[in-house]
């Protein structure tokens, strides 16, 4: 029997950026933007604490390198900081799964002193050697990798760096579910058994659990159109509440209506 983990969503920043972004091709007249949250997850209840994603280096460089909108990170939304709400100190994290290696998932990684890094292959393989044009007003070359992200991982953290590739049980009532190039080459999914039913912490691969996954419309970027639809099928089949990276929905207060507005209809065709 698998364990009844608990989930703690950590607000590691904001950002500021279009609406564009919810939906595939930018088939949408909204083009307003807004700010959002950068999250990652903590998952307690089992030997040692575990987070999912990491956020961001810098909202410097959001900005310098890759070109967007404005960033924010103050001090009371550090990793460190919101740990401590919590009760969790970095380095009692002894694992760390990166969904992928955006520079907003994959930058507090030097921070968990004593973490196993957990990704794709494929995803740190992408990385390392993306496929951008060099003439990008938005994006840069790096498609929103960070250089310094993954010069770590190749370097000073290597030795901790745990490559998987594909559908991977890490612990009992934790998986990682693989969806080759949909958000990214290596984008992968943590569906995790709680007591409110399994949540799939899904990174980018949904902006909008109502638009993304209840609606079946494909978010603005990806690699691959046929492996997104697929995969947002896939989300809504395996998780009873998703929580994006990037949905304040996942701070409601209000359990009751949070679960509801981010519980999948399913299935859908």
């Amino acid at each position: 029997m698998s364990k009844k983990y608990k989930v703690h969503p950590l607000l590691l920043g904001e950002a500021q950026v279009g609406c564009i972004l919810d939906v595939f091709w930018s088939l949408t007249t909204d083009t307003s933007k807004v700010k959002v949250p950068v999250f990652a997850f903590l998952i307690e209840g089992g030997p040692d604490p575990i987070i999912i994603d990491a956020g961001m280096r810098s909202a410097e460089r959001a900005v310098e390198i890759h070109k967007l909108g404005p960033h924010w990170m103050p001090e009371t939304m550090s990793l460190e900081s919101q740990l401590a709400k919590v009760g969790v100190k970095p380095e009692e994290i002894t694992t760390c799964i990166l969904t992928h290696l955006h520079y907003d998932h994959a930058g507090g990684c030097e921070k968990l002193p004593n973490a196993r890094i957990v990704v794709q292959r494929s995803e740190l393989a992408a990385a390392a050697a993306p496929m951008g044009p060099r003439h990008l007003d938005i994006g840069s070359r790096e498609l929103f990798y960070d250089r310094k992200d993954v010069a770590a991982l190749v370097d000073t953290l290597w030795d901790r760096v745990e490559l998987i590739e594909g559908d991977v049980e890490l612990f009992p009532g934790i998986d990682c579910i693989h969806y080759p190039n949909s958000h990214t080459p290596g984008s992968q999914c943590v569906y995790v058994d709680t007591a409110d039913g399994v949540v799939g912490l899904v990174g980018d691969m949904v902006r909008k659990v109502d638009l993304n996954v209840k609606k079946a419309v494909p978010p603005g970027l990806y690699y691959d159109l046929e492996q997104m639809q697929r995969a947002m099928r896939d989300i809504a089949i395996r998780g009873d509440i998703i929580y994006p990276a990037h949905d304040p929905l996942v701070m409601e207060e209000d359990k009751e209506k949070r679960i509801e507005a981010l519980s999948p209809e399913k299935p859908w065709p």
